[in-house]
């Protein structure tokens, strides 16, 4: 799922150094210039494990992730899940079901649209293990029709699809790090100013 860009900025360019001070967003055009999708990098001080629980807690996200009123299993399957998520957003909130896929093999998990709010959005995870028993995680996002009032407002830049995009990656990715750099305890390290 990530673009032969970002797999080539990634084999040329040295983001280590970045990736220690935080999150990192590359946004991705689609033909003719419009935005065509939010890819966010993390490097998180825990085991892969760790951060493949969280991604794969579909259900969990409410606890942990900002905004998220629910996050309920619709429906299991061997290979997929549906989760029926609520987003809590200025005006009506944003519900809406998706299908994640996940290759637990290749610590992979895929998401499209099933129905409700933001028809036609794509959800990408991935977690890959980084030097010294870190993870490295992926987190791509192309999400379409969302709040009117935010369409509503939209330019022809799409500062607000941009925003929308890479605003979710970050506070996703975030998340996903505090969480899983929690104690033992359960307590949340205190997120770094």
């Amino acid at each position: 799922m990530i673009s032969l860009v970002a797999l080539a900025l990634l084999s040329q360019i040295d983001l280590a150094p970045q990736l220690e001070k935080g999150p990192l967003v590359l946004v991705e055009e689609a033909k003719g210039g419009k935005f065509g999708q939010a890819t966010g990098f993390v490097l998180i001080n825990a085991p892969p494990e760790k951060a493949w629980a969280l991604v794969t807690g579909f259900d969990t996200y409410k606890t942990f992730m900002p905004k998220i009123l629910e996050s309920e299993v619709k429906r299991r399957t061997e290979k997929d899940v549906d989760i029926h998520v609520t987003i809590d957003v200025p005006g009506p909130d944003t519900d809406y079901v998706v299908r994640y896929t996940p290759d637990v093999a290749a610590k992979e998990v895929t998401g499209t649209w099933v129905s409700g709010d933001l028809k036609g959005s794509r959800w990408f995870w991935k977690v890959e293990a980084a030097p010294g028993g870190k993870s490295l995680v992926t987190h791509t996002l192309a999400v379409k029709n969302f709040s009117g009032i935010a369409q509503a407002v939209e330019d022809d830049s799409q500062t607000v699809t941009v925003g929308v995009n890479v605003g979710s990656v970050l506070a996703a990715l975030k998340a996903v790090k505090r969480k899983a750099e929690s104690d033992k305890d359960g307590a949340a390290v205190p997120a770094s100013k």
